[in-house]
């Protein structure tokens, strides 16, 4: 079962509450994780966010749980529908999700979809994005390896935008040191090697 999100005044007002409990009913409805609904609300709730926005953004954020749900598989866990969500709300596409649901396992693709929305607003380009997080995926230990390019990454970025990119692939052949240099638009997969240590 679900647990129970609530919309209720003094947080909301009563028009709002009214419109969120709707909008919560027909996530549940379509079997979809609520929750997330609710943090996004509370959210707005407390940064003052009006009501018109905040149910933009909390309708927004439920069409994209479906859409996560589609290209995740119905397998998806709600932790991996959420950060699926908020990849396409990032305005990544979602045949990056497919890729990244070929590449790991049913309820193991959160750290590798929270990495892939990271890179691309920090600047990498999606293809590149989705490249390196699905070659870094097929690894035995990929979380360790994604989670050490996602800080690469923002060291990268934080001395230059431009150097987002060229963060990434230092680390891809870094950590795949038989990789030939990136391609134009990707990371050509090889066979996987063990990450160095965090």
């Amino acid at each position: 079962p679900q647990p129970t999100v609530h919309f209720d005044p003094p947080r909301f007002y009563p028009v709002t509450a009214v419109a969120l409990r709707a909008r919560r009913d027909s996530t549940a409805a379509a079997g979809l994780p609520v929750a997330p609904l609710g943090i996004r609300a509370y959210e707005g709730s407390a940064r003052r966010v009006g009501g018109a926005r905040l149910l933009q953004v909390v309708r927004g954020y439920a069409a994209a749980l479906g859409d996560a749900r589609e290209a995740l598989g119905d397998r998806a866990s709600v932790a991996e529908l959420d950060a699926g969500a908020t990849a396409l709300r990032a305005g990544i596409d979602p045949r990056a999700l497919q890729a990244v649901r070929t590449v790991r396992p049913p309820g193991e693709g959160v750290t590798a979809l929270v990495v892939l929305t990271d890179l691309v607003r920090r600047g990498v380009p999606t293809a590149s994005a989705r490249e390196a997080v699905t070659t870094l995926g097929r690894l035995p230990t990929a979380d360790d390896a994604l989670l050490g390019l996602q800080g690469a990454v923002a060291r990268g970025a934080a001395r230059s935008p431009d150097m987002a990119l060229e963060s990434m692939q230092r680390y891809i052949q870094g950590v795949m040191p038989t990789a030939r240099p990136p391609a134009p638009g990707g990371i050509p997969v090889r066979p996987p090697t063990r990450p160095p240590p965090p």
